[in-house]
């Protein structure tokens, strides 16, 4: 159990969000752990209750990667230029990928929908290069840059 936070330097007690103490006044980076002697560890880190608990910098986030990597595959395909399934699957991947590979949730969520909002402009970049893919159209690039300002919108907004 940890006990009230305390003062390094006079042993008063003082809140574990305070900088510095009200007792002998001395500033400090983080109260002291009366129980174990060591620095309270951002008891208060002025995030909301879930986001603290669910999002720790040591989470999982294989199944944001998933999770990312399934809308890539369903959504896709509507604004790729037609005769590229192949690079959108792999787009819908590597998008999962750099969400799995991230350290923390908000992280994942934030990195891999950046990476899938590029996908499309990418996949249309490609369209001009890869014979049998439908070659130029700008009107495949408009659908494609919608997809890429909501979904960079939305992975800003979450990250």
């Amino acid at each position: 159990m940890v006990s009230d936070p305390r003062c390094p330097e006079c042993n008063g007690k003082v809140s574990s969000t305070a900088t510095w103490c009200m007792h002998c006044g001395v500033d400090f980076e983080r109260p002291i752990d009366a129980d174990s002697g060591q620095a309270v560890r951002d008891r208060h880190d002025g995030r909301g209750g879930y986001a603290a608990s669910a999002d720790d910098g040591e989470s999982n986030a294989t199944a944001v990667g998933l999770v990312v990597a399934v809308v890539g595959l369903v959504t896709l395909p509507f604004v790729t230029p037609p005769g590229m399934t192949l690079f959108y699957v792999t787009a819908a991947v590597v998008a999962g990928v750099v969400a799995g590979s991230q350290s923390s949730l908000a992280a994942a969520a934030s990195k891999g929908g950046l990476a899938l909002a590029v996908a499309p402009l990418v996949l249309w970049a490609l369209s001009l290069v890869v014979p049998g893919t439908g070659g130029f159209s700008v009107g495949s690039l408009v659908p494609a840059l919608a997809y890429a300002i909501v979904v960079s919108s939305l992975a800003r907004s979450i990250g």
